[in-house]
């Protein structure tokens, strides 16, 4: 529930969309009124029939069924994961870069249906964010739920994003790497190495091999999987989805970051994080070394 207050200033907001204002002047207004778990909870809420000029303006946010089929997870308890992720992210680019997210140019690789790309509206306009996904249905979902900003579709082994290169401030990949074998990440890591600026941050998640023994599924090859991952420092089991160019390129992956440090040199290890909402997506902070 949002506080009385803060009630008030996204009625204030409501009140200045229903008079013309622009998503950016709505934007800017709620950031200095909300905090980002009450901007958070304005977003999951939309439309609402208590504010009808806001939901006409801002994205709709999409089904609990369409979240839990992308995430596992919908609601408080998802934006609770997601809230913990961006302050980390936030806290993170402005320990290791001594800056600011506001007004920073932001890229939301495999953005899903946009859950992440909703909060960073907090920090930034939606022109300087790109929403980026190879599934065709995930950009549709954000299309058809009125995301404002760049929303493309990337291939799945790419070599360049369609986007402006070294032009990005930060960039993150939130749980794309835990899901992706090793000729994906190769491609996505090299990919998103040409769109980075020379002084940005991309954030990737990464799974520890304790995931292998926590998750049910992987119950009586957990042992294989971990020592697979001791081993090689990269496990990965494909799901059974279509392939691309004859390889299944998407399943569940854990890495080390020594695999990170010795497989992908344009990139240094700034430093690491993780919360305890989602404590086996382990933050990596990146940069173009």
């Amino acid at each position: 529930m949002l506080l009385t207050d803060e009630t008030k200033s996204v009625a204030e907001a409501d009140a200045m969309a229903a008079r013309g204002a622009t998503i950016n002047e709505v934007f800017a207004f709620l950031r200095t009124r909300l905090s980002l778990d009450a901007f958070g909870l304005l977003m999951i809420s939309l439309p609402r029939a208590d504010f009808p000029a806001l939901s006409k303006l801002l994205p709709r946010m999409a089904s609990d069924e369409t979240q839990r089929n992308f995430t596992g997870n919908c609601g408080k308890v998802l934006l609770g994961q997601t809230v913990s992720f961006v302050r980390a992210l936030a806290y993170n680019y402005a320990a290791l870069r001594n800056r600011s997210l506001s007004g920073a140019r932001i890229m939301d690789y495999g953005c899903g249906y946009g859950r992440i790309s909703r909060m960073l509206y907090y920090y930034t306009d939606p022109e300087a964010i790109w929403a980026v996904d190879p599934w065709d249905l995930a950009v549709s979902l954000c299309r058809e739920a009125g995301m404002v900003g760049n929303i493309a579709q990337s291939d799945y082994l790419p070599t360049s994003l369609p986007a402006p290169e070294a032009a990005f401030d930060v960039m993150f990949a939130f749980s794309v790497f835990t899901h992706t074998s090793r000729n994906a990440t190769n491609a996505a890591l090299s990919a998103l190495r040409r769109h980075i600026a020379p002084n940005g941050l991309l954030v990737i998640t990464i799974r520890p091999p304790e995931y292998w023994v926590v998750n049910p599924e992987y119950a009586p090859q957990a042992d294989a999987f971990k020592a697979k991952h001791d081993a090689d420092g990269f496990a990965f089991a494909p799901h059974g989805r279509d392939t691309v160019e004859g390889e299944a390129t998407y399943g569940d992956t854990s890495m080390t970051l020594d695999f990170l440090a010795q497989n992908y040199p344009d990139w240094r290890i700034e430093g690491t994080d993780w919360a305890l909402a989602d404590p086996y997506q382990r933050y990596v902070f990146l940069t173009p070394a």
